[in-house]
């Protein structure tokens, strides 16, 4: 049944902006709050290990909400949760403006994170119903802007912010005007979703297994930097996560109304695609939070000036991501992928000789040539994973790519952090540094063979 009542009255690509437009704020949050940790920390009397709940909280309410979102807007319909996202977002970020104690702070911080996680799996379903396979790359390239851009500027901007006004309140409502905006545009442009017939029952179980599995493995590695790996609770930790994990695979592929479908993955080249978005998340947020760390730490910079590195390659990003969307619509998405994972580690390579004589402009070149190579990635993966999921399966596979996606990314940075810091303690900071580049390249690199089994076939 096809989930979409009546065609859009608007020309579809009108429909991708406004879901673009939603999907840039999410991850625009999610790389503000380590440069306002500091600050945060100052303001409320807290310790550290308090205040980086507010990191925390903000991961586990993106992770919580993504596998459910599938269910919800099939449910209710895509345009009710794609507009049920935003709300709870703008409303959480202007509550974490006004908050009066940290408590309240990683509440409100929970809150938009709740309102992220509806916004990007739900967006993508949208952008998939509306726009032909034929022409699905051009748009996802479009869409994608939105999820790669976001965190190339949120550092800048927050930096400024607390640079020029020293008050942290206002980063938090910076994307309330484009929450607001896509609200209001998306209740008259998006299509409204047709009824279904039958709706599917809630898998409550599957939820409380995969909740549990994904906090439980999310908290220990994001507080094991802290604490100390070779505490037992993070062990523990990571065996209840296993173990519900298993659990939950389990039980998925034996209840008929499942949270997430993961009959999906008998499919190679949606499994492929699928992991291979999970590698280039963290390909792609681990320098995000090492670059601008590197120049505060060891170089002296000022949030803004760190935060800047990041720009022309956010830019060089949203460039390139439309153009690798029309090439996979061309010639499918295995050369670009192939091509792109060759790129991206070669640019994450170029980060094993820095040192403390670097120039900004070096840093900028460089990135912009790693950024490039995930901006021909991107878009090419997302397509070939959706490309030939039926379309009432479009809202599971849009939860499940996103929440790869977020855990992939999560993973990689709280691994990056811990390796930096194992490496810093046997030889000097800036060698760390090289070592993590280095670790990362060599992922990239590892990763090659698997973008040969995506396939040439171009799309219907």
């Amino acid at each position: 049944m096809d989930p979409v009542s009546s065609r859009p009255r608007y020309n579809p690509y009108l429909i991708v902006a406004v879901v673009t437009l939603g999907n840039f704020i999410g991850p625009l949050y999610s790389s503000v709050a380590n440069v306002l940790v500091p600050q945060l920390i100052a303001a409320f009397g807290v310790r550290v290990e308090t205040m980086e709940w507010a990191v925390t909280g903000y991961m586990l309410g993106y992770s919580v909400t993504m596998p459910v979102s599938g269910w919800l807007a099939d449910t209710f319909g895509r345009k009710r949760i794609f507009l049920l996202g935003l709300g709870i977002f703008v409303a959480g970020s202007v509550c974490a403006s006004l908050s009066w104690s940290a408590g309240a702070l990683i509440g409100f911080r929970f809150l938009q994170a709740l309102g992220g996680g509806l916004i990007s799996p739900t967006g993508l379903a949208i952008v998939v119903d509306v726009i032909p396979p034929a022409q699905r790359g051009r748009a996802l390239g479009l869409w994608s802007m939105g999820v790669m851009l976001a965190p190339a500027f949120g550092p800048w901007v927050s930096g400024t912010i607390l640079d020029q006004f020293f008050d942290w309140r206002p980063v938090f409502l910076i994307g309330v005007p484009f929450g607001v905006a896509a609200l209001v545009i998306g209740y008259f442009v998006l299509p409204a979703s047709a009824a279904l017939v039958r709706r599917p029952r809630f898998d409550s179980q599957g939820f409380v297994l995969l909740t549990l599995a994904v906090t439980c493995f999310l908290v220990p590695i994001t507080q094991a930097n802290r604490i100390g790996w070779s505490d037992g609770r993070i062990w523990i930790g990571l065996f209840v996560s296993a173990v519900t994990l298993t659990l939950f695979v389990a039980h998925e592929l034996r209840t008929p109304a499942p949270m997430l479908d993961l009959s999906l993955f008998a499919d190679r080249v949606f499994t492929v695609a699928v992991g291979l978005r999970g590698i280039v998340a963290g390909g792609y947020y681990v320098p995000v939070f090492l670059l601008p760390l590197f120049g505060q730490d060891l170089l002296g910079w000022t949030a803004t000036e760190s935060g800047a590195i990041l720009l022309p390659a956010g830019v060089a990003l949203a460039l390139i991501m439309p153009v690798s969307g029309i090439l996979s619509d061309r010639i499918g998405p295995q050369g670009i992928c192939i091509a792109g994972m060759l790129l991206a580690a070669f640019g994450t390579f170029l980060f094993t000789s820095l040192d403390g004589t670097w120039e900004q402009s070096q840093f900028i070149w460089y990135n912009v040539v790693r950024n490039g190579a995930l901006g021909l990635l991107f878009t090419p993966l997302t397509a070939a994973a959706m490309a030939r999921v039926p379309r009432d399966r479009t809202g599971s596979a849009s939860a499940i790519i996103n929440t790869v996606w977020q855990i992939g990314g999560s993973v990689a940075i709280a691994v990056g952090e811990a390796y930096l810091q194992i490496r810093t303690a046997t030889s000097t900071p800036v060698y760390a540094y090289r070592a993590a580049f280095l670790a990362g390249s060599l992922v990239l690199a590892a990763s090659i063979p698997l973008a040969f089994m995506l396939g040439t076939r171009r799309r219907a």
